[in-house]
This record gives C-alpha cells, sequence and structure tokens, in this order.
C-alpha cells in the first residue's frame, strides 16, 4: 500500500506523485516536538520517498512548501539531500515555496516528491499464499530521536523494494501496522499478530511490512537482521 498517486504520462511509463507534511515540529519555541530543521524534512522526505518507491517509482523532483522562516530553507534542503544520498539518486532538483510574508509560532513543512515509473513497475497483486513480516519498530515524536537504531534505514527499505521475492511493500504511518495491512490486502484478519505494538503509530514510517514468498523466509530474514519481526496472519 502506498499513498502514492499514480498518473498517465506517455504510453510506456505513468507519473508518481507522493507527499508528507510536518508541523508543530523543528526549532521554534512554540513547537511540540524540538528537533533540528534538517531532521524534520529528513523524515518527511523519507515517507514520501518510501511511498514513491513502493510502487516502483523513481524520483525526479521534489518541491518543498515551506511555512516555518527563510532561515529554515537550507536546513530542509539538506535534510532532503541526505536522504537523496543514503539512497544513492544524486542531482534530484529541489524547488518550492517560503511563507516570507507572515511570521508563524511553530513551524511547518510539506514535501511532495515527482517521479515516474514503466507501466510494467506496478506491484505484483498480493497472493494469500504470501508471508509477512515487519521490518523496523513503529515510533512517533521524540521516540523517533531517542531510538533512532530501531528505524528501518532506507538502504534496506530500498534493496527489499528490489528483490524479485519480495511480492510488496507497506510503508505504516500514524494508523500502524494493522490498519496499513489490512487496507493493504484488502483483508480482514481473524488475528494478526506481532512482536511489535502492531496498533501503535509509526510517525514518519519508521517501519514497513513486506509480503514475500514463503521459501525465502531464511534469506529475508538474514537481510533485515534485527530489523526483521514476523508478522502472523490466523
Amino acid at each position: 500500500m502506498s499513498n502514492a498517486i499514480i498518473l498517465p504520462l506517455t504510453p510506456k511509463q505513468e507519473m508518481v506523485i507522493a507527499s508528507d507534511n510536518s508541523g508543530a515540529i523543528g526549532e521554534k519555541e512554540m513547537d511540540a516536538v524540538h528537533v533540528p530543521n534538517t531532521v524534520v524534512a529528513h523524515y518527511a522526505c523519507r515517507v514520501a520517498m518510501m511511498d514513491l518507491l513502493a510502487v516502483g517509482g523513481e524520483p525526479h523532483a521534489v518541491v518543498m512548501q515551506n511555512f516555518t522562516d527563510e532561515v529554515a530553507w537550507d536546513a530542509y534542503q539538506l535534510g532532503v539531500r541526505q536522504v537523496m544520498d543514503e539512497l544513492d539518486y544524486d542531482a534530484i532538483p529541489i524547488t518550492g515555496s517560503t511563507e516570507s510574508n507572515f511570521p508563524g509560532l511553530q513551524s511547518g513543512l510539506g514535501l511532495t516528491v515527482i517521479g515516474k515509473r514503466s507501466i510494467g513497475a506496478a506491484p505484483d497483486v498480493l497472493s494469500k499464499h504470501l508471508r509477512f513480516a515487519v521490518i523496523g519498530v513503529p515510533l512517533v515524536g521524540n521516540e523517533v530521536v531517542e531510538h533512532a537504531d530501531k528505524i528501518a534505514p532506507l538502504r534496506l527499505f530500498k534493496k527489499l523494494c528490489d528483490m524479485a521475492v519480495v511480492k510488496g511493500v507497506a510503508p505504516v504511518g500514524s494508523k500502524g501496522i494493522a490498519a496499513t495491512w489490512q487496507k493493504w490486502t484488502n483483508r480482514t484478519a481473524g488475528h494478526l499478530s506481532c512482536g511489535e505494538d502492531i496498533m501503535k503509530s509509526a510517525g514518519p514510517a519508521t517501519c514497513f511490512i513486506i509480503a514475500f514468498e514463503r521459501e525465502y523466509t531464511e534469506l529475508v530474514e538474514s537481510i533485515a537482521g534485527a530489523h526483521y519481526h514476523e508478522l502472523i496472519v490466523e
């Protein structure tokens, strides 16, 4: 499952648009969560990129809507560059706008990634015979900074997206693991369980769900390492 929008582009390609936003998180006194602006943009871009990659998209541009102030722009841009560097995407252009007429009491950032994919890049339809796992841990608010080592790495996300044995990837956001799985699979499980809290918000997609071929469980576990958490469907 992804929140990306898919639009026709050419006879062979489709446009992919994914976005995320952040409010009251940053460096202003009235913000609810205090972190550097670079971190704010990093996680906003992370979410949008995960949504785009999950449906087979390739990024081509980033658009930022900066409601914080002009000073924050460079830090936001740096956070975006960090994400692109981690995923080995070079020279992605960044554009956008800053609200500079009226100062706000809290920070605000909207971020959109625009990309494209070939028509055949759409993920497979999920089979009921696949196995599921959660990669990473659901974290929200200050937990994202305090337990950064438990967050699913972007390089791992992209690696699993690119594996033929992985038939689908779903970033988990504020609705939590259970809601994400049910919407993604269009199924209501009699019992869904995991070693992690399946009802908790995963904030900026600190974890994601994968569907993969059962016979490759050992391989997937070895690649994901400590970030692997089995998701049992009964």
